[in-house]
């Protein structure tokens, strides 16, 4: 059966307009025939494909059935008849339901969909439908002097001149211009289809003398505005000279920016650019009863020539609006007020321009840039704004530069509107300058930021510092370590803090004390009351370097032991223990004191009295979370200098890397809501490439990471495989189940839970995933199910221990490691193991016996155990059992066994169970690789793998 959709337009007596319907039509013997109303039900079970347009027509049509707008726009108490009675309630009502007619009458002439008007259910549709055409039928307004007064009539221009009534015609709209022409749907502009009601029955309208000026001005006056005008009996005044041109403004909200066009005045007459409307007529009754009818019609080659003066300046044309072609909203304010003079002596007058009301100042303006001096831990800018009479300090067009706000209101009330150049020019300036006094003044840290500004650079260059190893350091630095020394040195004698990040097993902490080092040589010798030694009693000594060292409390030990190896003659002590008290009034005398993060945390009121020459923070990522105790405690330690030293300055998120450009050099990256804001959402939600350029541009000159790839020629050599691992049949049955469970969860979460809730308990899920593709006993221990990992895990350590290879064994889960440990006693292999659990001593012990005695070929350690501090090349194997959230943690693994002194080849071996998480993890960490190489190092793996959870859950 052949089906079709039509709409047929009726009128409806409560609401007194034409509304439309949706009907489905079908073919009989050839003709077509009303079957039924379109309504869902009917269009499911209907062999009838709608298109895009009809859908969109059908929504329209839907939302204007009478039953609706009743419920719409009536209730009990307000019945419709009551509300008509109301003109002006009458008037909207109607004026909201044509819009959305004349919109439908709009997509069905457009797009020639079936239209039937006042449709007979019997007759077929064939004879009933209307010819949709794109049409515009313009009307002529024919006024005649006559004995008794005047006789006007209304023509409507097709093809030829055409009386109304002369047509078959139905109004289908009051307001708009919608019309059936002989059962032809056309639009008759540019007045309303109800203006033609007057003519539908007669061909002219008499107006007697005594009412002609009343009849006029009620309802001809704007009518008359806007159509063709004849006249027979009397003349017609012709006015088509242009006397001048204005040039105005527009804001397009569309595109956000403001236009320019042209105002022409025709003599009392103005038309503009940027309307169609080419005529209009004016008609007065003069005091003598004569009628005067001027006619203003627009002289098409003078606003052409006028518009190319504008175009021959380099603004471009579109629909009689000029514009530059700029993204800046105000980029043709700018070009106008450029050719300003240009275009006055050409004849054009500027109006005034105004935005919500307010005057925009036109005058000229410039910028005057006094000398940038220093002040304590900043640069003082001194800029002043001068347009007109006003002087204004550059300090107050601060919060307009950060918020991207070109207007600034000067104290006249008229407004400044902000070059789009300062924007780009000074922004940087902006988001980490501070106002004082009406001074503009920028951290000493972000001197990098005057580099790209000659006129605003301080007259003193930046400190340049030669190095040259002391003597006194009881070591031979390599090339790049003497580099990194002299980098820092370069700070401290600049009074700028550093972060020295190198890839670990690169000497970090070799040159720290060759920098300290030489800054003890160059203190001056004066005599201690309180030595630190009973022997320098009465001796001239240098003075206390007073430096303050803060490290995990793994570290300790070999911070200590590399201090007396190769700075002997530096005074250094362990503030740690619980006799730490007695050293507290004595820790000023010391050149070094050595402490640990929760020590530090403890002994905060106490450390905060002392003001120490320098405070270095060892794996400074401790402080990475600016909303913890440790970073809030450190921060009110008091320093002339500061350093933080860390292999992954960036282990999270950006905000990391924040809190320790925060530690070193303070407002460097402005607030912690100004990073999130400019840099963190713009990097890590928009990946933005200027916001990573210009954080680049920033940290750069304080932060010094060198990779032993690029700085060890002898470093051996590095592979990298992934040995994917097939689970078992019941482990994969039960693996799958799981996953099917955790979906289930998530479609069910409660939209009104609290988020961090839903991501700890989502994670907690996804590890349950991850520790049953491992081994099924990480969350049954009794469970018998085998690990498919498990047997080829197992495979790889028997073959290292036959080739009498050294392994570490790295995993996240201390219970993952137990399970390869009792494998290691069953099988009589000797081994050693790290936890988080493991003493001091035990760790070192460990560290000895897997080092030096060839008989333990396997060291067992979990992830947050080995992350610093461990020496482990004999080692030529690192097994990672299963991927981590963070890679850098990966990295710091591999680091304990690739790193200086290492004599072999380091082999590197993933194991993933096929098909599970831990595939879509490894996606994931490559996903992070690009910011890696761009910025430093940056993983925020835990948030993407939720915001592709769909996706890891396949």
């Amino acid at each position: 059966m052949a089906v079709h959709l039509f709409f047929n337009f009726s009128y409806d007596a409560d609401f007194q307009l034409f509304l439309p319907h949706a009907f489905v039509a079908e073919q009989r013997n050839g003709c077509w025939y009303l079957l039924r109303k379109a309504t869902e039900e009917v269009l499911k079970n209907s062999p009838i494909e709608l298109s895009v347009v009809e859908k969109e027509a059908l929504v329209l049509s839907h939302s204007l059935d009478p039953l609706l707008l009743f419920e719409k726009y009536t209730d009990r108490k307000h019945p419709l008849p009551e509300r008509y009675k109301d003109k002006a309630k009458k008037k909207y009502i109607q004026q909201q339901i044509e819009s959305k007619a004349n919109a439908l009458l709009t997509l069905i002439a457009q797009h020639k969909l079936w239209l039937v008007v006042n449709c007979q259910k019997e007759q077929p549709l064939d004879r009933q439908l209307l010819e949709c055409s794109d049409r515009v039928l313009a009307p002529l307004l024919e006024f005649e002097k006559t004995p008794t007064g005047i006789t006007y009539r209304l023509f409507l221009l097709d093809k030829e001149k055409s009386l109304p009534s002369e047509h078959a015609i139905t109004l289908l709209s009051h307001e708009g211009p919608w019309i059936v022409w002989d059962k032809t749907l056309v639009q008759v502009a540019p007045i309303r289809a109800l203006n033609l009601k007057p003519f539908l029955d007669k061909t002219a309208v008499a107006i007697p003398e005594s009412t002609i000026p009343e009849y006029f001005n009620k309802f001809l006056k704007e009518i008359i505005k806007k159509v063709d005008i004849s006249t027979i009996g009397f003349d017609m005044i012709q006015k088509h000279h242009l006397v001048s041109t204005q040039i105005r403004w527009v804001h397009d909200f569309m595109a956000d920016t403001y236009k320019l066009y042209l105002s022409f005045d025709y003599d009392g007459v103005v038309f503009h650019s940027n309307q169609s409307r080419n005529q209009q007529s004016h008609l007065e009754v003069l005091p003598n009863g004569a009628i005067q009818i001027e006619h203003y019609k627009r002289n098409p080659a003078e606003e052409a020539e006028r518009g190319q003066c504008l175009e021959a300046l380099g603004f471009a044309e579109e629909g009689g609006n000029f514009f530059v072609k700029d993204p800046y909203p105000f980029a043709s304010y700018f070009l106008l007020l450029k050719h300003r003079e240009t275009l006055e002596a050409q004849g054009f007058v500027l109006s005034d321009l105004e935005i919500n009301g307010q005057k925009v100042n036109t005058a000229a303006f410039s910028l005057s840039i006094g000398e940038t001096t220093e002040a304590n831990d900043w640069f003082d800018l001194h800029i002043t704004l001068t347009q007109g009479t006003h002087q204004i300090h550059f300090s107050q067009l601060i919060k307009n530069l950060r918020e991207h706000n070109p207007l600034y209101p000067l104290p006249d009330g008229t407004l400044f509107v902000i070059p789009k150049e300062w924007f780009s020019k000074y922004e940087k300036i902006s988001k980490f300058a501070r106002v004082v006094d009406h001074k503009v003044q920028l951290p000493k840290s972000n001197y990098t930021l005057l580099e790209e500004l000659p006129e605003l650079r301080p007259i003193a260059p930046m400190a340049e510092v030669q190095y040259s190893p002391s003597p006194n350091l009881k070591a031979t630095l390599r090339p790049y370590q003497r580099e990194g020394v002299q980098w820092l040195l370069q700070h401290h004698y600049n009074g700028l803090g550093a972060c020295l990040a190198d890839d670990m097993g690169l000497g970090k902490t070799l040159q720290t004390i060759a920098l300290l080092v030489h800054i003890h040589d160059s203190l001056p010798e004066r005599e201690n009351p309180f030595p630190t030694s009973i022997f320098d009693l009465g001796k001239p000594q240098k003075e206390a370097l007073k430096c303050l060292i803060i490290m995990p409390s793994s570290l300790l030990f070999n911070w200590y032991e590399e201090i007396k190896h190769f700075a002997p003659h530096l005074s250094c002590t362990q503030y740690v223990g619980l006799d730490r008290k007695n050293k507290a009034l004595r820790l000023s005398n010391y050149d070094i004191v050595l402490s640990s993060y929760p020590i530090v945390l403890r002994d905060a009121k106490l450390l905060e009295r002392y003001s120490f020459r320098y405070i270095i923070l060892d794996e400074s990522q401790r402080i990475k979370n600016n909303n913890s105790k440790i970073f809030k405690t450190i921060s009110t330690l008091k320093a002339e200098h500061k350093i933080s030293l860390s292999g992954t300055p960036i282990e999270n998120s950006l905000s990391d890397l924040w809190a320790q450009m925060q530690f070193i050099n303070p407002n460097i990256l402005g607030s912690y809501s100004q990073f999130n804001k400019y840099f963190r959402t713009e990097i890590e939600k928009k990946h933005n490439p200027i916001a990573l350029e210009e954080l680049k541009g920033i940290i750069s000159p304080f932060l010094l990471r060198r990779t032993k790839q690029q700085v060890l020629q002898d470093l051996p050599d590095m592979e990298e495989q992934i040995a994917y691992c097939p689970m078992s049949e019941a482990q994969e049955k039960w693996y799958e189940q799981e996953k099917s469970k955790v979906r289930n969860q998530l479609l069910h979460i409660d939209t009104d839970a609290d988020p961090a809730a839903v991501k700890l308990n989502t994670l907690n899920m996804l590890t349950k995933l991850r520790q049953i593709s491992n081994h099924p006993r990480l969350v049954d221990p009794q469970s018998e199910i085998p690990s498919g990992k498990y047997e080829e895990v197992t495979s790889h350590l028997e073959q290292l221990w036959r080739a009498g290879q050294k392994a570490l064994v790295f995993s996240s889960f201390v219970s993952h490691l137990a399970i390869y440990e009792d494998w290691c006693q069953k099988e009589k292999f000797k081994y050693v193991s790290l936890t988080g659990s493991t003493s001091l001593e035990g760790r070192q012990r460990a560290v000895e016996q897997f080092q030096n005695n060839q008989d333990v070929s396997f060291f067992f350690i979990s992830l947050k155990a080995g992350e610093v501090g461990l020496n482990l090349t004999a080692a030529s194997y690192v097994l990672l059992l299963d991927p981590w959230w963070n890679p850098f943690s990966e990295r710091q693994a591999i680091g304990r066994a690739h790193r200086m002194g290492q004599q072999h080849k380091v082999n590197v071996i993933r194991f993933v169970s096929r098909n599970t998480l831990e595939e879509k993890i490894i996606h994931l960490q490559q996903s992070k690789k690009e910011l890696s190489e761009h910025l430093i190092e940056e993983d925020n793996l835990k948030n993407e793998a939720l915001e592709h959870l769909e996706e890891l859950l396949q």
